[in-house]
């Protein structure tokens, strides 16, 4: 980051970037795309397969690597019919929240009425390591 343009970029802490704002850092918001652009390969997210911990590490740092969003949205949507084919017709396929990173806006009675259950049940092998559930 600090190479393309935006010094007062931190170091990461616990191997995990840093959410900050343009303006903490002294730079346009521009000149922060551009460098998280450049940059976002690095990311330890980046082409690895997806689980919790890897939209984790994309929340916390504020971007998300696009084969990364890519992979959570078509597990979203195979997760979200397979809901729906089992009894919630109303199941919501996944978005993208301002930031382009996947959002999956779930909300569930607790405890659940039983066709959410049931549909659920028989979808969590689509939910990779209950990564689509975990952000919501």
């Amino acid at each position: 980051m600090r190479s393309n343009g935006v010094p007062n970029f931190p170091d990461p802490a616990g191997g995990v970037p840093p959410k900050v704002t343009a303006q903490e850092l002294g730079v346009s918001n521009s000149r922060l795309q551009v460098a998280q652009g450049a940059c976002q390969h690095l990311l330890p997210a980046t082409g690895g397969s997806l689980t919790a911990s890897s939209l984790q590490q994309c929340y916390l740092a504020g971007v998300c690597p696009q084969a990364l969003v890519q992979q959570a949205l078509g597990a979203g949507r195979e997760f979200a019919q397979c809901m729906r084919s089992h009894g919630v017709p109303d199941w919501p396929d996944p978005t993208l929240d301002t930031e382009g990173r996947p959002l999956f806006n779930i909300n569930v009675p607790r405890p659940p009425p039983p066709q959410i259950s049931t549909a659920g049940d028989e979808c969590t092998r689509l939910d990779p390591a209950g990564s689509l559930l975990a952000y919501g």
